[in-house]
C-alpha cells in the first residue's frame, strides 16, 4: 500500500472514533521437511478453545490513561517533521532517507518485513565465518557460521509464517517483527482481526517432535522457554496498546512451529496455543468474532505506529541493505546443499555400479585363500 492508502485508512479509522462531523518477500515459499502429524485431540486436528490461560488478561480501566488524540499519530508526525519530511514516504519503502543518507524512520508498521531483527543477528554472526577456498565450494560446504546457524533457521522461520499470514483477508493487519522497549528487541508478528489480537512466537523446529503440557514445551525431550516467553510478549503488548489506546486491550499468545514432525499435547492443557504453521490460517479463520470492524480499525491504527511499542521514534536503519545480504546468504547456502547433493547421489550411483565388481572380488580372494589343494 502506497503512503496514499495508508493516508486513506488512518482517515477512515478517524473518522469512525470521531464520529459524523468529528475532527481528527522477496523470499521463496515455505519450507517442506518431513511429514506433518499434529497431536491436538480434537477429531479436525485443532483445539476447540484457546485455553483460558493463554489470554493475557487486559489491564484495568484505572491502569489505562485517558483517551487524548492524536497519541502515537501525532508523535510520529511530529518526528517526522523533525526529520524534515512534510509527508509520510511509501509504505511500501520501511526505510525514508533524509538529505544527508542517514537518518531513517518507520511511519507505518505495515511496511516492516518479517525476521528483521534476526536476519541482524545472523548477518553479524556471520561475519565471523572464513571465506571458503575454491575445494569448498566445490564440494558444497556450507558458508554458515556454526553460531550464525539458529538465527539463520529462525528467520527462514519467521519468513514462512508470514507468507502464512499474508494469505488473510483484508480485515486482518498483519505486522512483522514489531520493536519493543529501548532496544533490539522484537515480538515476530502481531496480528489484529475479527478474532481478536494475538501476538506470535514463531519457532523453526522443522522435523522435530513437539510435546506441549501445561507450561512444559518439549522439542525431541528438551525443555525450552517458549511458553513463558510467549506470555510474555503478550502482555506487554497488552500493556503497550492499553496505554496508547487509552482503553484496555486483550492479547493472546500464539506458538507457531514451522513444519514439525509432530505435535502432541499431554493431559494438562498447555498455557499457550501452539499450532504447525501449516494450520495457522485455518485456525485464526475460524475463530469466532470478537472485534467489530470499527474496533479493529481503531486497534490496527495505533499498532502500526512505532512509537506505540518502541521508544525511539526516529532510528538509524539499513533496511534494503540487510535483505538484500541475507538474500545473498540464503542464494549461498541453497547452492551449497544443491552441490552437496549432487555429490551424494554421485557418490550413491558410483557406489552401485561398482558393487557386483566389489562383490565377485571378494568371492574370488576368498576362493583362493580357502581352496584346499586336491591329493
Amino acid at each position: 500500500m502506497g503512503d496514499r492508502g495508508t493516508r486513506h485508512s488512518r482517515g477512515a479509522a478517524w473518522g469512525l472514533l470521531a464520529g459524523p462531523g468529528g475532527e481528527h518477500s522477496p523470499f521463496s515459499g515455505p519450507i517442506t521437511t518431513g511429514p506433518l502429524l499434529p497431536g491436538p485431540a480434537s477429531a479436525d486436528g485443532f483445539q476447540p478453545e484457546i485455553p483460558p490461560e493463554s489470554t493475557v488478561p487486559a489491564p484495568s480501566a484505572a491502569d489505562v490513561p485517558a483517551f487524548a488524540p492524536p497519541g502515537p499519530v501525532g508523535i510520529a508526525h511530529a518526528a517526522l517533521s523533525a526529520a524534515g519530511f512534510a509527508d509520510e514516504p511509501p509504505a511500501t519503502s520501511p526505510v525514508a532517507i533524509d538529505q544527508h543518507g542517514s537518518w531513517s524512520i518507520e511511519p507505518s508498521l505495515r511496511s516492516r518485513g518479517p525476521a528483521y531483527a534476526v536476519m541482524a543477528e545472523c548477518l553479524e554472526r556471520q561475519t565471523r565465518a572464513n571465506a571458503r577456498g575454491r575445494l569448498a565450494r566445490m564440494l558444497g560446504h556450507s558458508p554458515l557460521h556454526p553460531e550464525a546457524r539458529s538465527w539463520y533457521r529462525g528467520a527462514l522461520g519467521e519468513i514462512v509464517v508470514a507468507n502464512v499470514l499474508s494469505q488473510l483477508g483484508s480485515e486482518w493487519t498483519v505486522l512483522h517483527a514489531v520493536p519493543v522497549g529501548s532496544g533490539a528487541s522484537d515480538i515476530d508478528h502481531v496480528i489484529l482481526g475479527p478474532g481478536g489480537i494475538f501476538t506470535i512466537n514463531t519457532k523453526n523446529h522443522s522435523g522435530r517432535k513437539i510435546w506441549v503440557g501445561g507450561g512444559t514445551f518439549l522439542v525431541d525431550g528438551f525443555k525450552h522457554d517458549h511458553m513463558r516467553n510467549s506470555l510474555h510478549e503478550a502482555e506487554r503488548a497488552s500493556r503497550l496498546l492499553s496505554r496508547a489506546t487509552g482503553r484496555p486491550v486483550t492479547v493472546t499468545p500464539l506458538i507457531v512451529v514451522v513444519n514439525p514432525a509432530s505435535i502432541t499435547m499431554g493431559r494438562k492443557s498447555p498455557r499457550v496455543t501452539v499450532l504447525p504453521s501449516s494450520a495457522l490460517k485455518r485456525w485464526l479463520v475460524k475463530r469466532p468474532r470478537s472485534l467489530s470492524d470499527r474496533a479493529v480499525a481503531h486497534f490496527s491504527m495505533f499498532a502500526e505506529e512505532r512509537s506505540t511499542w518502541h521508544t525511539a521514534p526516529v532510528t538509524r536503519q539499513d533496511a534494503p541493505d540487510r535483505v538484500a545480504r541475507f538474500e545473498r546468504l540464503r542464494g549461498e547456502v541453497d547452492a551449497a546443499r544443491r552441490r552437496a547433493r549432487l555429490w551424494l547421489l554421485a557418490l550413491g550411483g558410483a557406489a552401485i555400479l561398482v558393487a557386483p565388481f566389489a562383490v565377485g572380488g571378494v568371492f574370488r580372494l576368498l576362493d583362493a585363500v580357502l581352496m584346499i589343494p586336491g591329493p
